[in-house]
């Protein structure tokens, strides 16, 4: 049985962007800002495993989560989202800030040049949750063009 639902996101499972003990939950506020339904598929680093890939089992995994997300629930917009300081990332070893956030950057939209040729007609949108000055775990979400 197929429902609609708006998006499927794909996102980290980083716990800090989920539901927190303190009442935090920087996903739930991102949807609600989105005013759409949203299918949610979590994985370590996000889209990582469509770019760097150890195992090829890894990106087919994660490219066989959208496939099913988006043929049960038509979705019209797959939003794609990474994290600064994300554990799942750490092999980088980056030098500077500037250096992880250019990474994310440029993952996000080889994720989307990917996944357009796969989705024609889908709507792609990417953001970014940049941590806030001088914090671990407060985030703030802006869309990448």
């Amino acid at each position: 049985m197929s429902h609609y639902c708006d998006s499927l996101l794909v996102t980290c499972e980083d716990f800090r962007l989920h539901q927190r003990k303190d009442g935090r939950n920087y996903l739930l506020d991102f949807i609600k800002q989105l005013k759409m339904d949203c299918d949610i598929i979590t994985r370590a680093g996000g889209i990582k495993d469509l770019i760097h890939y150890n195992k090829k089992e890894f990106r087919d995994s994660l490219e066989r989560d959208i496939m099913v997300s988006l043929n049960l629930h038509n979705s019209h917009t797959i939003i794609l989202l990474n994290h600064e300081d994300c554990g799942a990332y750490s092999n980088f070893s980056f030098s500077s800030r500037e250096e992880e956030l250019q990474q994310h950057y440029n993952d996000l939209k080889e994720a989307k040049k990917i996944l357009s040729s796969q989705y024609p007609n889908k709507k792609i949108e990417l953001y970014f949750a940049e941590l806030l000055p001088n914090t671990k775990d407060e985030f703030i979400i802006k869309k990448i063009n």
